[in-house]
């Protein structure tokens, strides 16, 4: 009796999780530490068929008992939250196998502690990226990213700049429209200024006179002296008309007319006005949706559509999300006066799983709210999970497999099953207790099915 209790408070004085089974595959002990690590009474566990209570194809002690070989893993995934060091070897009686133990030592704090390190390596990697990137792309200083699709775009930039021609710049809004045609200005060889107009912004009636401007007297309440418009002041530079398919109609034959001739007059003015300029419009409309619609003309579209930009969307893009991340904590840390703090994993997976309808501007956004908001050395995760509650795009959401997708009928009840399941639990806050009772299943049995659909 005396023995029993040493040998058991041996086996409990190290912080080392014990599991021990017999040749029929049974649990004969269970120490007070895998209690802890697995949530499980020794009382749930000891008697019962290993099998019943993990997935067996991630037991290396069934391997061991089975195959007389010992089996060692480091930062094995031992609970959704519990990293260990596993070892797991056969008892040996005569030269025969009789049962295999397990032993393992919780290093969650310690793949932490490293994951914080890689993360800071990160960090510093893409604001050298970025660093690196300003200075050798003057032009393009304030266009941050890394994917190849925005590489090839900056090319196509590039080469359009050379040249004269009218250029359209289409995507979704936030995507950075004005910030690309600034840099289509930069790389051009015009000698006069960046001339932006939000054509969605401006009243109807004070439209004509905000591009063409006006002379003095020309109607009630004008500047005594007169107004240059937007077109005088883009002499010689680039003039950037930003949501051009919100131009009023009346506008558009006029404004057809200047590409044509050159030519316009002043609000009020009996003198023609010569004019050069350099044409980049932008739109959040597709080419189809103009030329369908009853509000824009299709004489003007093939004129301003010489050369289309198209800028993707952000979620076609995930490469970037990352290098913008960075970018944008950095920056805005030093705004606020903050200290500069990692993001663990599962926000930068949460941030590339995300579709970022408001694309690069509501990225800003949300880089802002969690800049201002965390207060421990990491940025916190609540914050972004918050934020999809607010916008209705929560992932605590039930997603069942489409039925287009290639699947036999055990493959379909397998995914099923699956998400029904991680739904359940991520709908308790991971409670094992209520969700294996809202499933109708034991403790045991929740706990292995987690582990064979990995979650």
């Amino acid at each position: 009796m005396l023995e029993h209790s040493i040998i058991e408070e041996l086996i409990n004085f190290y912080n080392h999780s014990f599991t021990i089974i017999d040749k029929h595959e049974k649990v004969i002990y269970w120490s007070d530490r895998a209690s802890e690590i697995f949530n499980m009474e020794k009382s749930e566990v000891i008697g019962k068929d290993i099998k019943e209570i993990f997935a067996e194809d991630k037991l290396a002690i069934l391997q061991t008992l089975r195959n007389n070989e010992v089996i060692e893993k480091k930062q094995h995934m031992a609970t959704k939250s519990i990293y260990v060091n596993l070892k797991s070897v056969p008892i040996l009686i005569e030269g025969k196998v009789e049962g295999a133990i397990v032993s393992e030592i919780d290093v969650t704090e310690q793949k932490r502690q490293e994951e914080e390190i890689e993360q800071l390596k990160n960090q510093v990697n893409f604001l050298t990226d970025n660093v690196k990137q300003l200075k050798n792309e003057e032009h393009f200083k304030n266009i941050i990213f890394k994917s190849s699709i925005m590489e090839n775009l900056k090319n196509q930039i590039k080469r359009a700049a050379k040249t004269n021609a009218n250029i359209l710049i289409t995507g979704e809004t936030g995507v950075g429209k004005e910030l690309f045609a600034q840099s289509i200005h930069n790389s051009s060889e015009t000698s006069g200024e960046f001339i932006p107009i939000n054509c969605g912004a401006i009243p109807k009636h004070l439209f004509e006179a905000e591009l063409f401007g006006y002379e003095k007297g020309a109607f009630t309440g004008a500047n005594k002296e007169g107004n240059k418009g937007k077109l005088e002041l883009a002499r010689d530079g680039t003039l950037f008309l930003d949501e051009i398919g919100d131009m009023p109609l009346d506008m558009q034959v006029k404004f057809l007319r200047v590409l044509q001739e050159r030519k316009y007059f002043r609000l009020g003015g009996k003198k023609e006005v010569s004019t050069h300029f350099r044409l980049v419009s932008a739109t959040n409309k597709t080419i189809s949706e103009l030329l369908n619609s009853d509000n824009f003309r299709s004489d003007l579209l093939y004129r301003i559509n010489v050369l289309n930009i198209h800028i993707p969307p952000l979620r076609e893009r995930p490469d970037d999300i990352e290098s913008l991340f960075y970018y944008y904590i950095y920056h805005l840390s030093k705004k606020y006066q903050t200290e500069l703090r990692y993001a663990d994993h599962s926000l930068l997976n949460n941030l590339r799983s995300y579709h970022w309808p408001g694309n690069v501007r509501e990225l800003i956004n949300v880089v802002e709210r969690l800049v201002i908001f965390s207060n421990e050395d990491q940025l916190n995760n609540n914050i972004f999970d918050q934020y999809l509650v607010e916008v209705g795009q929560s992932d605590k959401t039930l997603s069942v497999p489409n039925l287009s997708e290639d699947l036999n009928l055990k493959d379909y009840i397998h995914k099923v099953e699956a998400e029904y399941i991680k739904y359940i639990v991520e709908q308790n806050d991971h409670n094992i207790e209520k969700s294996s009772h809202d499933l109708g299943i034991s403790r045991p049995t929740l706990y292995s099915k987690m582990r064979k659909f990995q979650f």
